[in-house]
């Protein structure tokens, strides 16, 4: 299963970059790479734009490759390196997929298709963002990727707490999302998710700084009769 695992990283790395490969000399010079809430291209840019996205899911696949065996905290720490290790592997996938679906949308708007962008981005980030909740709470303490907060740093207790819950939250929170952008007007659904991602942010610094000071809270000392 690990094998076909790396197999699928390699097609979802390389399949954008034989794509452009094979449609450059079709492409037009000015394509769209912008677009209004409602859908609508308010931006234009040369096509080698569009090797934007094939290369940051190469360049996200080695550092994701290569961050782990450098971060000292995952070299001085001991067990769970299985589940971590599966969790870096779906995540690479899912960014890899996640960029090559942005790819994909600025191909078919290069070649003169309409395009649903305002349906399809948020769709894609926010599923994007459901298997990385998914997948959170088997991260174990590092320097890289998670909840990166003074508190979860400091303590091994905070660090799984705050993804265990935070895990969850941005799991459920991201379907829910999903869900409400077809029965909420496009132009409150954007600021809708940037206030619920900016209301997540200020939740995980709050509950790292909570948990950590709860468990080191120092004891009063009994009276003495």
């Amino acid at each position: 299963m690990k094998n076909k695992l790396v197999w699928l990283e390699a097609a979802l790395v390389l399949a954008p970059l034989v794509a452009l490969a094979t449609l450059w000399k079709e492409l037009p010079e000015r394509i769209p790479i912008h677009w209004n809430l409602g859908g609508q291209i308010n931006g234009w840019g040369s096509k080698s734009w569009l090797l934007v996205m094939p290369l940051a899911g190469l360049v996200t696949v080695v550092l994701l490759r290569f961050l782990p065996w450098i971060d000292p905290k995952l070299r001085r720490a001991s067990g769970g390196q299985g589940r971590m290790q599966n969790a870096l592997q779906i995540l690479r996938l899912a960014l890899v997929a996640f960029f090559g679906a942005i790819f994909a949308i600025h191909i078919a708007a290069a070649s003169g298709h309409a395009v649903p962008v305002s349906r399809l981005m948020p769709s894609a980030t926010l599923l994007l963002l459901a298997i990385i909740g998914n997948y959170l709470s088997n991260l174990r303490p590092n320097y890289f990727a998670g909840i990166r907060t003074p508190w979860t740093l400091e303590s091994p207790e905070t660090w799984r707490a705050t993804h265990r819950l935070g895990g969850r939250l941005l799991f459920f929170g991201s379907i829910i999302l999903l869900l409400l952008q077809f029965v909420v007007r496009k132009s409150l659904f954007v600021p809708l998710c940037t206030a619920s991602v900016l209301l997540y942010a200020v939740w995980a610094v709050w509950y790292s700084w909570h948990h950590f000071h709860a468990q080191n809270a120092t004891p009063l000392p009994a009276s003495k009769e």
